[in-house]
């Protein structure tokens, strides 16, 4: 469970690089990039349990398609060394096909989670896929067990609202789809699980309650998310995340895990 979480955070922390806004509400934010200036921007990160250093690794991408205004993120968290031998090499990868909206948001075409490990000399490969059909008003599932997709539930969309994947409401925030981030406010995205619509939750800590987290520094921004459990496979822990000045995410942390400490995750390397 622990290496599941682990890989979880990782997963989670590379969710978080932002343009950033501090101040009252008459200052100017710094200008947020567009979708095409993220086009091949990649992250490296590590994570680190106890004594156990560099006990998973993930990495972050963006690409552009061939089809005009379509772009593909894809997020990829892998075991290392002890840890990849206890899971048997489990490897977490989430991919997310989006296309941009004539008003210059991002809505989810589909999206793909799959989880892959070594049972007994053999691989597994496990997997979900969500296709979004707005012009019908519905999302459906597949499930799929070593590459096969089978038809699963249909979902009928209500109230005119476009759920969005953890990805593509990771790119709407880069890009100022929700508005500025300023501290003491609120964030409510619209997504989605296999019961229907859910909620993504991020809470910008004030500075009063960012420098009760001892771990983290008192500059920059300190995130506390909050997604449905199924999404990660995180069993609804205390999630924290800050970002530097320049809005990299450096350090996250899945507080007090099976009552033996934290989880925590750090960039290594911006690779582009």
């Amino acid at each position: 469970m622990m290496i599941r979480i682990a890989l979880s955070l990782l997963v989670l922390f590379t969710l978080f690089p932002f343009t950033l806004s501090y101040a009252e509400p008459q200052s100017s934010p710094q200008k947020q990039p567009t979708i095409h200036d993220l086009v091949d921007e990649e992250y490296l990160y590590a994570i680190d349990f106890l004594f156990f250093k560099r006990l998973a690794a993930g990495e972050l991408r963006l690409l552009a398609t061939d089809q005009p205004n379509v772009f593909r993120a894809e997020l990829i968290g892998r075991t290392l060394g002890v840890a990849a031998w206890l899971t048997g090499d489990r490897t977490q990868e989430y991919s997310s096909l989006m296309e941009l909206t004539p008003e210059g948001a991002l809505r989810s075409v589909e999206y793909v989670s799959r989880i892959l490990k070594r049972k007994g000399g053999k691989w597994k490969d496990r997997g979900k896929r969500y296709r979004f059909d707005f012009v019908q008003g519905r999302v459906s599932q597949e499930k799929s067990r070593d590459g096969v997709y089978r038809p699963g539930k249909v979902f009928d969309l209500v109230d005119e609202v476009e759920p969005v994947d953890i990805l593509t409401a990771f790119y709407n925030l880069r890009t100022g789809v929700y508005g500025p981030l300023m501290r003491g406010t609120q964030l409510q995205i619209p997504t989605f699980t296999s019961e229907g619509v859910s909620e993504i939750l991020v809470d910008i800590l004030t500075l009063e309650a960012q420098k009760k987290q001892k771990y983290f520094p008192s500059s920059g921004l300190l995130f506390q998310a909050k997604v449905d459990p199924e999404v990660f496979e995180t069993g609804g822990g205390s999630l924290f995340f800050w970002v530097n000045d320049d809005g990299i995410p450096e350090r996250g942390i899945v507080e007090d895990i099976i009552g033996l400490g934290d989880v925590r995750g750090y960039l290594y390397e911006e690779a582009k």
